[in-house]
């Protein structure tokens, strides 16, 4: 209420705990929303372990899918964000692997096909920030996508990453030192 005795029109976002907890109880809206906060951060870990749009799309869907399923195993509802994101790397290297066992078998008959027109090769810069992005540690490209590419201020990108305040500066910082040091060695040598 507001000093007059009026209602205020403030709307208060519920916190990933309250959402968990509120989707352990039946809510499925609940969940909905926790997916809306952080689909795109997952999305783009997934891509940063496949590199392709689709396949990172797919691979988002079953990271909230198994989050769903295990709900219940999840031992603090405050730590979603973290814990989602653990979900989020498990899931990729499944995916490595399963695509390491797919070129295996494959073997020699890729070997065999031939190339039908010009490849299409993205814009060399872009190229080279991606290639140098995915050169750095993961908590560096974590932080990076969090801040940065997700836009998520630093609170929301802490928490999601389980790091402190300081810790998110640190890896942040980190990030753009060690991109710095790999786009100056690929220009230096070619």
């Amino acid at each position: 209420m507001a000093p007059d005795g009026t209602a205020e029109n403030q709307v208060v976002a519920a916190s990933d705990e309250t959402l968990v907890l509120g989707t352990l109880r039946g809510d499925r809206s609940a969940f909905a929303e926790l997916y809306d906060r952080r689909a795109r951060f997952i999305r783009a870990i997934c891509y940063d372990a496949t590199r392709d749009s689709h396949v990172a799309s797919d691979l988002t869907q079953e990271v909230f899918l198994r989050a769903y399923r295990k709900l219940g195993d999840l031992a603090d509802p405050a730590r979603f964000g973290p814990w989602l994101v653990s979900i989020a790397r498990r899931v990729c290297l499944e995916w490595r692997r399963g695509r390491i066992r797919d070129r295996q078998m494959l073997g020699q008959s890729l070997h065999d096909l031939e190339v039908i027109g010009p490849m299409h090769a993205p814009d060399d810069q872009v190229t080279d920030l991606r290639e140098a992005i995915a050169k750095l540690p993961e908590k560096d490209r974590l932080a990076l996508h969090s801040f940065y590419l997700q836009e998520l201020d630093a609170e929301q990108a802490r928490t999601v990453l389980g790091l402190s305040r300081s810790g998110l500066y640190r890896a942040l910082a980190s990030a753009r030192r060690k991109l710095a040091e790999i786009l100056h060695k690929q220009e230096t040598f070619p």
